[in-house]
């Protein structure tokens, strides 16, 4: 058997080395969320014990399982943990579990709970809890399903569960990274609450986090509290490892969809934190004396997604004749406002991580007009509307859309943008028949076979299909030699901007803001307010 810290040293090749972080989204923002305004108590005068968060957009739920919205993922991993988390260089570090041990043979992976973990209803941690969501995560999650779908999971012992791979299955490197990964995560919860939960997902918010959930009003606030009986990992915090400790009594998220409110909100102190302040505030956030501004980079990257299923952009070339035509610093500067808040890259994994490859790149941001007319007209396009799914529930969004279409015009297209909020985006992205684009922003990701639309098994809206793509991100899973990886994901990426099923339009780094007496804040991946106090 190999400890952990031997295998803490291989996974260093699967991670970022850096602390940029981001997102996901899923690939979408906030699936099925209700967008909402609303206020939390105030915070009493001297030593505050009440932390009141703004943010854009209310989750669908804080089922991690059943959401894969970016405000879920913000409030709910307050409330759960996992067995791993990423610590600062986004290397897999123990959480719940005190050790991983993996076999010879790498198909094997052993995880010993901590002494003394307890769930907030009191309740011990047991391996039938851990066994019951690990289970219900594969079952789930596309993460899960596409690491553990035909794992074994067994207790040893009263403390220890072991995972038993497919012989022809993902190694045990790429497990524990999508293991790690935030978004859909396999969070930990009490066996009953997973037996009791419905299509519609859990009944009960209980986990082991820092937090416990108190309270959700909606379209007010969703309270957290602090919970006593938390153990923490006694380890120095990194990333989103190591000791964690609940400095607040009381924490509040409040959804604010309106973007000029979350600013005068944090200027007037309504607020202790805003996440998601449209860029061109930044000065006057900046020039604040009673604020810290807060920059993320990157956060995300934004993409423009094909419906690839039926209409114009089942055609091929009708694809790439949009990915020729566009002029992505004109999109970028529109949706950011600052160059300081965006980069152009063409990157499927950022430049900061060990996965970036340059395969792909001549493709990324061809500005050649000639080119994109003259695929139109091979794809056989005779003037019929393009439909365009736009939101201003994200502005950043809704501006890259205006852009686009203007481009598309000038390209000889007729073009129809449509707005929605964003549960009805969601909504009408479902069918196929009615919409040719949209627009949406996509998460770091801890290894190149995580995002979401690039395999054709996840059903992902855009209906990207192609069984070459779908071979080559299962090779990757099953391979445990590093470079026998990348080298297959230069294939991928080479393969994504022939395709060309969505194009990344840029990196975009993100802006939230804070008052002075707030202390401890560290982004990492996304907001968390754990080791975060007010004075």
């Amino acid at each position: 058997m190999r400890k952990h810290k031997i295998l803490h040293a291989l996974l260093a090749l699967f991670v970022l080395v850096t602390t940029a972080c981001s997102p996901a989204q899923e690939a979408a923002p906030q699936d099925g969320s209700q967008p909402g305004s609303g206020s939390a108590p105030s915070a009493a005068a001297g030593k505050q014990e009440k932390l009141r968060v703004a943010i854009s957009v209310s989750p669908p739920s804080l089922d991690l399982l059943k959401t894969t919205a970016v405000a879920a993922v913000q409030i709910g991993w307050h409330i759960f943990e996992s067995l791993v988390t990423l610590d600062e260089q986004y290397q897999v570090a123990p959480l719940l579990a005190e050790t991983i041990d993996v076999s010879e043979d790498g198909k094997k992976i052993s995880f010993t709970l901590r002494e003394g973990l307890k769930f907030h209803n009191g309740k011990d941690v047991t391996t039938d809890d851990v066994i019951a969501s690990l289970n219900r995560w594969k079952e789930l999650s596309n993460n899960g399903k596409a690491s553990i779908e035909h794992a074994v999971i067994t207790a040893k012992d009263s403390r220890t569960i072991e995972i038993a791979l497919d012989s022809a299955g993902p190694s045990s490197q790429f497990v524990l990274s999508s293991m790690a990964f935030p978004q859909q995560g396999a969070a930990i919860m009490p066996k009953e609450v997973i037996e009791a939960a419905d299509d519609t997902g859990v009944k009960e918010y209980i986990g082991t986090g820092p937090f416990k959930f108190v309270e959700w009003k909606q379209d007010q606030y969703i309270h957290l509290q602090k919970y006593d009986g938390y153990l923490p990992v006694d380890q120095p915090p990194s990333g989103r490892a190591g000791k964690k400790q609940a400095l607040v009594n009381d924490l509040y998220f409040i959804p604010v969809t309106d973007a000029a409110t979350r600013v005068a909100g944090i200027q007037s102190g309504e607020y202790d934190f805003t996440d998601d302040i449209p860029i061109d505030n930044y000065d006057l956030v900046k020039d604040d004396p009673n604020l810290e501004a807060s920059i993320s980079k990157p956060r995300r990257w934004l993409g423009l997604m094909f419906n690839n299923k039926s209409r114009l952009f089942a055609n091929k070339k009708a694809r790439q004749a949009v990915n020729a035509g566009l002029d992505l610093d004109t999109v970028m500067m529109a949706a950011t406002g600052n160059p300081e808040f965006y980069r152009l890259d063409h990157g499927l994994m950022y430049p900061e991580q060990v996965w970036y490859v340059e395969d792909g790149k001549e493709q990324y941001n061809q500005k050649d007009t000639e080119k994109a007319k003259q695929l139109l007209a091979e794809a056989g396009y005779k003037g019929e509307p393009i439909t365009i799914l736009g939101t201003r529930d994200y502005e950043f969004l809704y501006k890259a859309a205006v852009v686009v279409k203007d481009q598309l015009e000038k390209l000889g297209a007729t073009v129809n943008l449509e707005i929605y909020d964003w549960p009805t985006l969601i909504q009408k992205r479902s069918d196929d028949k009615v919409w040719d684009i949209y627009f949406t922003y996509f998460p770091i990701y801890t290894n190149p076979t995580q995002p979401i639309f690039l395999d054709s098994r996840n059903q992902y809206a855009g209906w990207y299909n192609n069984p070459r793509m779908d071979q080559l991100l299962d090779q990757i899973r099953a391979s445990a030699s590093f470079d026998e990886q990348k080298a297959l994901f230069r294939q991928v990426q080479s393969l994504f901007w022939d395709d060309v099923p969505a194009i990344k339009l840029g990196d975009m780094h993100g802006l939230s803001a804070y008052r002075k007496n707030l202390k401890g804040y560290h982004y990492f991946y996304d907001t968390s307010f754990w080791n975060v106090s007010l004075e």
